[in-house]
């Protein structure tokens, strides 16, 4: 069994190199960002859509996580 380090960044982290990248000018990088940005934004609509079927549990697990990811892009 070989043992592999996921260095993945989340979503939050993701949002974070996103915006260092636009605010430096860094176009050709940001565009190769494109497919990222597009699943990040249809995750937030599908997570739009089905909130409304949620527990009071699982909006307060969706609540502190969207809250700690906003937290890793400075909000």
């Amino acid at each position: 069994m070989s043992k592999t380090i996921d260095i993945t960044p989340s979503w939050g982290e993701f949002g974070s190199i996103y915006v260092n990248l636009a605010e430096s000018k860094q176009v050709d990088v940001i565009r190769g960002l494109r497919p990222e940005v597009a699943k990040a934004m249809a995750a937030a609509e599908a997570l739009k859509v089905v909130q409304t079927t949620f527990t009071e549990d699982q909006h307060r697990l969706v609540s502190s996580i969207i809250s700690k990811e906003l937290k890793k892009q400075g909000y």
